[in-house]
């Protein structure tokens, strides 16, 4: 290839890298302002379905709220119910049960009580025995010294009388005595 052909041939192949150049500048420039507009777009559109999801969510929210409240209030009314039966069941069962105690309480309850009592009974006649023991020594005390100062007072005047006695006897002796000499 000569020369000149060489330069054309450049020169066509620098064309067509220009022209290559510009389209893709162009394609380029067309590229970014597409991106562009595609985010806004793409951000429009989240934006647009972030507030539908939103109103979604409202309206599932108020919808879905009275049929969870009505479900909620089912279930409680059911755990309701059971609760009752259980607890007439545990009623019946504690009255069965008491009702089966009962006798065996009563009889421990009067043994107590018997005992109790006795043991009342006993500390009661103890103290009334004492009690009356007590009254009975302070009557006794009472009456003896009575007659102790009775019997002293007797036993005073008789010693006179005896002495009395004494001395008339002597006397009587003595004259006796004194008469036969």
């Amino acid at each position: 290839m000569s020369a000149d052909e060489e330069v054309r041939k450049a020169q066509a192949n620098f064309k067509s890298i220009t022209d290559i150049k510009e389209k893709l500048e162009i394609l380029t420039e067309h590229v970014e302002s597409r991106k562009e507009s595609l985010e806004e777009e793409i951000e429009e559109s989240l934006h647009e379905s972030i507030r539908n999801a939103r109103d979604c969510l409202e309206k599932i929210q108020e919808n879905i709220e009275p049929k969870l409240e009505g479900i909620i209030r089912e279930r409680l009314d059911i755990l309701k119910i059971k609760m009752d039966r259980f607890t007439e069941e545990g009623l019946d069962a504690l009255h069965k049960e008491i009702d089966n105690q009962t006798p065996i309480l009563i009889q421990k309850i009067l043994e107590e009580v018997d005992g109790l009592v006795t043991s009342k009974l006993i500390s009661a006649r103890n103290e009334l025995s004492h009690s009356a023991e007590q009254k009975v020594q302070t009557e006794v005390k009472k009456v003896l010294s009575i007659d102790k100062i009775e019997m002293e007072e007797k036993y005073a005047k008789l010693w006179k009388i005896c002495f009395i006695s004494l001395c008339f006897s002597l006397a009587a002796f003595g004259v006796i005595f004194l008469g036969n000499f």
